[in-house]
């Protein structure tokens, strides 16, 4: 940590650290009218706006990267980010997400710090399951492991993961929040929701953090990863 930096963190994030809550907050819809989106329902909206099922998983991942962050979409992704942990679990040595932006610390107003490649988004249309480390192949824990290596991690900052799934994920598996707090990696969750009416206009609820303690280990005020969302159609 170089000298302006250490200043900063001292002047700006001890003062703001003891202001700010950190509670875990429960995934909800961005008002009580809406209503939660499981998978089933997505499917039927799917169907009634002509979308076969084989295209609901990538049609929900482009609504809500697209729409989670309102003038700021999300561009999906097409790198692929090593992982040397998926290789030995499952013979796969990378992971994919469906987004990644840069991690952004600021620590006092005059002073931020970018680090590339250190959020990633991933979004699951999907029930019956609380995406633990070893889902679909261990990519949950290659995620969580590609993050552990990013530029954000190698300057001890938080890297983050972000997830946006149907309602059906009422939470992340405290596996797999477990483990990303290990390595010091933010974990949030923001689900689908939808306005009624009119019928199967779907919105994102707020990315809620789930594991603030990372946060407060290193004495860092997370800032928002998105949502509520813009209204919209898959």
């Amino acid at each position: 940590m170089n000298y302006i930096r250490k200043i900063a963190l001292f002047i700006g994030v001890g003062a703001t650290v003891s202001m700010t809550p950190f509670a875990v907050q429960a995934q909800t819809c961005a008002n009580s009218s809406q209503t939660p989106l499981t998978k089933s329902r997505l499917d039927q909206i799917a169907i009634n706006q002509g979308i076969s099922l084989p295209e609901v998983g990538v049609k929900f991942e482009r609504f809500a990267l697209s729409t989670l962050k309102p003038g700021d979409p999300i561009a999906s992704n097409r790198r692929l980010f090593p992982s040397p942990l998926r290789q030995i679990k499952a013979g796969i040595g990378n992971v994919q997400p469906d987004g990644v932006v840069p991690l952004v610390v600021n620590l006092i107003p005059f002073f931020s710090f970018t680090y590339p490649d250190s959020v990633f988004y991933e979004s699951k249309a999907v029930q019956r399951t609380l995406l633990p480390p070893s889902y679909k192949r261990y990519q949950i824990l290659g995620h969580l492991d590609a993050l552990s290596r990013s530029p954000g991690a190698a300057a001890d900052e938080n890297p983050a993961i972000v997830f946006l799934t149907t309602s059906d994920v009422r939470t992340i598996s405290s596996k797999t929040i477990a483990e990303a707090s290990r390595r010091g990696i933010g974990v949030w969750h923001s689900i689908g929701c939808e306005i009624l009416p009119p019928f199967g206009n779907l919105q994102m609820g707020k990315a809620e953090l789930l594991n603030p303690i990372v946060y407060v280990i290193k004495l860092r005020v997370p800032t928002g990863y998105g949502g509520p969302g813009n209204s919209g159609r898959i």
